[in-house]
């Protein structure tokens, strides 16, 4: 776990797991090209805070077919084969000067999300992150709304209970617990209201009330009874 140090030794932060997709423009026009591919981040290299390079492995076999989407791609200025096998393929993407600033990596970075995972198919990236408290997902989800990109948050958990087999609920009460979570619904005063919070999901203000009742009850039963 990670500590801040001080004069009177280390304290401890407990930070979170957050789980997101998000549909930005660097590489996907290309991705989409091959839609059945699958590509994993290896590394990310920034110049002045912003990402200019990516490393990643793609996992196939239309190769030829995402090389020459490459070379159309507006956001990418150059590319680099590493290694080349059958199913698997490793690349060095250089991107466009103009393409740097419309992901999302430059903003998690300043607000001190850590990427520990990325995953890229169809153009649409899915993310693995450490993050030290909800304001800065918070700020990261304002961001790609007033940006125009789409952003999905799929879970969101503490380290130490990374798994959510045992908690008991269902996907949509999953989702609406941590909508109502994320949007500060349960902060002191709510920042939300269950009417909001319906119209995201597509349900009315009572049915968004049950299914947190019954989540609620859930996770009692699964962490506490």
């Amino acid at each position: 776990m990670p500590a801040l140090f001080c004069s009177r030794g280390p304290i401890a932060v407990v930070s979170f797991i957050a789980e997101f997709s998000v549909e930005i423009q660097p590489l996907s026009r290309a991705s989409t090209t091959v839609p059945e591919m699958q590509f994993s981040g290896e590394d990310i290299v920034t110049q002045e805070g912003v990402p200019r390079k990516f490393a990643f492995s793609a996992h196939g076999t239309r190769f030829d077919e995402f090389e020459a989407a490459l070379r159309r791609d507006p956001t990418v200025e150059r590319y680099e084969v590493l290694q080349r096998e059958a199913d698997r393929a490793y690349y060095v993407v250089t991107y466009d000067t103009e393409a740097v600033g419309k992901g999302t990596y430059h903003v998690a970075v300043e607000h001190d999300i850590a990427f520990t995972n990325v995953q890229l198919r169809d153009g649409e990236y899915t993310i693995q992150a450490r993050v030290l408290d909800r304001e800065s997902l918070r700020a990261l989800r304002r961001y790609c709304r007033e940006n125009g990109i789409t952003f999905r948050l799929r879970r969101i958990y503490r380290e130490a209970r990374s798994s959510e087999d045992a908690s008991g609920l269902t996907d949509p009460q999953r989702r609406a617990l941590l909508l109502a979570y994320e949007q500060g619904y349960f902060d002191s005063p709510r920042e939300t209201t269950l009417s909001e919070l319906g119209d995201e999901l597509g349900i009315t203000r009572q049915a968004l009330a049950e299914r947190l009742r019954r989540g609620h009850k859930r996770l009692i039963e699964a962490t506490m009874a």
